[in-house]
Formats: C-alpha cells, structure tokens, sequence
C-alpha cells in the first residue's frame, strides 16, 4: 500500500464556466442549525484536499477534468491497494497490522472529500471522519444533475437511514458472448452452456481479490433468506446448504474453464479479441473495440427483484474537516455524472454511469450508450439491494472468503470445509470486534439507524 500527493493549478476554461458557473446553495460541513449560515463562500486559491483509493493516474484524470470547467485547484492524495486477497491465516484474530481503513481515516481526518470503497462506510462514519447530507440537500444535487439509480440510491447513497455518499460507480456482472447468449433459468443452464456451446472456452471472475464477490453474486441470484448472518445473534450462515450448494456449482463450472484466472475486465476483453468465446463479466475501461459483445442476465436474475453490490464499489462523502462547503459539494455532485466528468466513468477503474442524466437544452440528440452501459441501467434500477459486507473490519472477512473460495476452486478444499474454516475465520473477527457492534453495523446496512 502506498501513498502519494499531487496539486494541479490549470486555467479554467472561459465558454465551459459560464455555462457550469452556477453553484448549489448547501450547507457546510456540519450538521446545520439555526445559528450557522446555510452558505460558505468558495474560494478558488485554496485547493480542495482530496484523499482517494486509487492510483495516481485515475487521480490526474479527475484533476483535468474537473479543471476544464472550473479553477478550483485539486490537492490529491492516493492511497494504492489492491482487492483483498491472500490467506488472513493467525493474523485474522489480530487484524492487520497495517490496515487500509487505519491510513483511510487519518487521511480523511486532513482532507475535504474522500473517495473509498463501499465496505469501508461503517468505520470511516464510527470514526466521525464523513458526514451526512440531509435529504432535502441531497434532493437538490439530484435536481442539479440527475436522479441516483434506485439500486445505488438505495444500496450505496445511504447508511443507517441518511445520505453519507454519492456513488461513483456500481458495476454488475453479466453473461456476455459475441454470439448470442440463450435464457438461463439456472446455473446449471450456464454450466451446460459453457461445458457444450463454449466447450469451456470461457471465464468468469476467480482472480485473487474477485473470487468472493463473485461467490457472493451467485449467491443473491440463488438466495432467498438467510442472507451471509442471522438477524438476532450475527452467526454467519453462509456454511449452511444453500450456500454450499453455490460453491459447488461454481467450482463444478470453474473447472471446465482455461486454468487463467481473470478479473471482470480481463474477461471482457478476452472476449473482444476472440481469446474467449464468452463467460461472466462487465465492459473495461478505455474500451475502443469495434466488437460486438452480447450482454445478459446472470441465471435466475429476471425473477430476482434484488441485487448485490460489490463491497469495493466506489463512493465520494465529504470530510468532517472539510473547510469550503459548497465548492466540495459542487464536485462532489459533479464527479458522480455532471457535466465535464465523462472522462471519468471511460478512465477510472470502476466508475460507471449510476443517474439519469438532464438533457441538454442545448441538444435534441438522445445519449447513446455501449450495449453494456445500457443493460447496466436497467439492471441498476432494480429497488432492492442486499446487504453488501458494511462491518467493522469488513476487508478481514472479506479476504478470509476470497481466500476460502480460491482453494475451492483449485481443488485444495471441497465446498463444505471451505465455507465452515469461513464461518470460523468471521466468527474469531467477530469475537475480537464485539459481536452486539457488528451486529448493529449489520442492521444500519440495512437501513437501521439503532
């Protein structure tokens, strides 16, 4: 893990300003009340501090385009991980010695705005490092730009009943050919189709770091209750039989693909160059191909009126520190679709379109959208979303899975003793948190504010 900072001064463009110069009129960066002013005036010599997870090249994509339409310099501070991954092994009673959401908070605490991914939420708000934005505020940055998809609205903008984030980005995997991809009603109609029509000529997402969510996407196309803890006393369930029955048919299908694992992207890209016949997976980035992939729903998810969201999708709250409000709620709406910011969601790992955007009054033409982003919006309108792994410590269960499901997948582990070492490895972390703790960071996921 490594971290690096860089500050860019570049003109504003005069045509782009005028038409973008307008600014929301929010609050600051406390909780209002009747003695504060409900405005602060921006000053544009003072940089706003931002610390993101991510590389120093997505960092100097935000700065240009933020630049283009407005003179507020950027002072970004990244701070480079990778998904988790590796076996937690002992060190999973003690935690990491050097843990991201450690280093997360104590940049957060020094900054205006924070980019992170969804599963830290629980810790950065415990640690009062981000705060909320009323509904009546948040209201009026949809107003400004456009309304959230209801699954990312729902599933990502909120915690514990109140707006602490604005999405960036919130991809789904789907089945993907550039043939024509048949109705699947089962995994076991993905397993034939990939085991006769690809003759295992496919993928899907098993590289270090992807392999429990994909498990888990599997999972919520499968499950109807039970969802990874018990309601009342936060035992995990996912050791219980129709989790296993997951993990065996995933591992059934893994074994019929080419020994490479691949991420989402590379999947996707394999594909485009005719490596691979088709799989599971979402569009990549500076994506310039002329080739036609065919997208589709993973089994069972046209009857499923829920969806899952992957822990490390990516999310932009203000800082508890910030020190110009209305400037750092402007780009904070603006990063997550305004207008300039489209170099974003074609550059930066994980960002996505995730609201319907105003048309222009300027344009009667209808935005175009690749086959993917289009299917990615209708997929992301679904109301309901599952819980994704908002906890404390949440990268600890999460790499504890990933590494269970990878050792499946190789044949060092069957499906029944993978997933029990899992519910052993969450119940120790559990224990060493405190389980009434994660049990009502468990409940704010869903919605609770208790």
């Amino acid at each position: 893990m490594a971290e690096s900072r860089h500050t860019l001064r570049l003109n504003r463009r005069q045509l782009l300003a005028t038409a973008t110069g307008a600014t929301l009129t929010l609050a600051g960066c406390s909780r209002p009340s009747a003695e504060k002013p409900l405005t602060t005036k921006s000053r544009t010599d003072i940089p706003l501090r931002i610390t993101m997870v991510g590389s120093d090249e997505e960092a100097e994509v935000i700065s240009r385009s933020w630049s283009s339409i407005h003179e507020q310099p950027l002072t970004i501070t990244t701070i480079q991980a990778n998904r988790a991954g590796g076996d937690p092994g002992t060190n999973v009673a003690q935690g990491q010695a050097d843990r991201l959401i450690d280093r997360l908070i104590e940049q957060t605490h020094q900054s205006d705005l924070v980019i992170y991914p969804l599963w830290a939420v629980p810790e950065l708000v415990a640690a009062e490092a981000i705060i909320p934005i009323s509904d009546e505020q948040f209201k009026e940055m949809e107003t400004q730009t456009g309304d959230l998809y209801s699954a990312v609205r729902n599933g990502a903008a909120r915690y514990a009943g109140e707006f602490f984030a604005m999405p960036l980005g919130a991809n789904q995997p789907a089945l993907l050919s550039t043939d024509e991809v048949p109705v699947m009603e089962s995994w076991e109609d993905y397993d034939r189709w990939v085991a006769d029509d690809l003759k295992g000529n496919a993928n899907e997402p098993l590289a270090a770091g992807w392999a429990a969510t994909m498990f888990l996407w599997r999972a919520a196309s499968t499950l109807s209750q039970g969802w990874l803890f018990t309601r009342d006393d936060f035992q995990p369930t996912l050791n219980t039989e129709p989790y296993v029955d997951v993990l065996q048919q995933m591992a059934k299908t893994a074994a019929r693909y080419s020994p490479k694992r691949q991420t989402p992207t590379q999947i996707w890209t394999s594909i485009q160059n005719g490596q691979q016949r088709g799989g599971i997976g979402f569009a990549a980035t500076n994506n310039a191909s002329d080739v036609e992939v065919n997208v589709s729903n993973l089994p069972g998810a046209d009857d499923n009126k829920r969806i899952f969201l992957d822990p490390y999708s990516t999310l932009v709250s203000l800082s508890a520190t910030c020190r110009q409000s209305a400037v750092s709620k402007r780009w904070m709406d603006w990063i997550a679709g305004g207008e300039g910011s489209d170099a974003i969601r074609r550059q930066v790992s994980g960002a996505t379109s995730i609201r319907t955007p105003h048309q222009s009054e300027l344009s009667s033409e209808p935005v175009r959208q690749s086959g993917y982003a289009a299917w990615l919006t209708e997929r992301l309108q679904t109301p309901v979303t599952l819980p994704s792994l908002q906890l404390f410590d949440a990268d600890a269960y999460y790499a504890a899975l990933d590494t269970a499901i990878g050792k499946t997948i190789d044949g060092k582990l069957d499906a029944q003793a993978a997933l029990d070492q899992v519910a052993q490895q969450w119940e120790v972390i559990t224990t060493r948190i405190g389980r009434q703790k994660q049990l009502s960071a468990w409940g704010r996921a869903q919605g609770l504010r208790a």
